[in-house]
């Protein structure tokens, strides 16, 4: 499972929201292959679950593609956006067996990188 949030969509969100949201749900799925699940849980965060994972480095490299094609410009209507995710991993069985396991796991890296990222936007 990576679980992610975007920052900076905030504005964009309140504009065009549905846009922008529809944008980054196609580049998502890009990233993935059609055995993957891409979902959007609410707001501006996303699920995506990789079938057959068999290496925590193949989690890694699809979270890699996501923020490089993420973090590519967003024409929107308009306008450009620059979106940075913030991408938490949650491996199975290592992170949990079951879903709330692997959700709380994913959830608290993701947060991890979250603050991380407000702290060098910060300095």
């Amino acid at each position: 499972e990576i679980r992610l949030s975007l920052v900076g969509s905030e504005m964009c969100i309140r504009d065009r929201g549905d846009m922008l949201l529809q944008a980054v749900a196609n580049r998502l799925k890009g990233c993935v292959r059609e055995t993957d699940t891409v979902a959007r849980i609410g707001g501006d965060e996303f699920v995506i679950l990789l079938e057959s994972v068999q290496h925590s480095e193949d989690a890694q490299r699809v979270a890699e593609k996501i923020r490089r094609t993420l973090g590519e410009p967003l024409r929107l209507d308009g306008h450009s956006l620059n979106i940075l995710p913030s991408i938490g991993i949650g491996l199975y069985p290592e992170h949990g067996l079951e879903e709330k396991q692997l959700f709380k796991h994913a959830d608290e890296a993701m947060y991890a990188v979250k603050r991380a990222q407000k702290s060098r936007s910060n300095a």
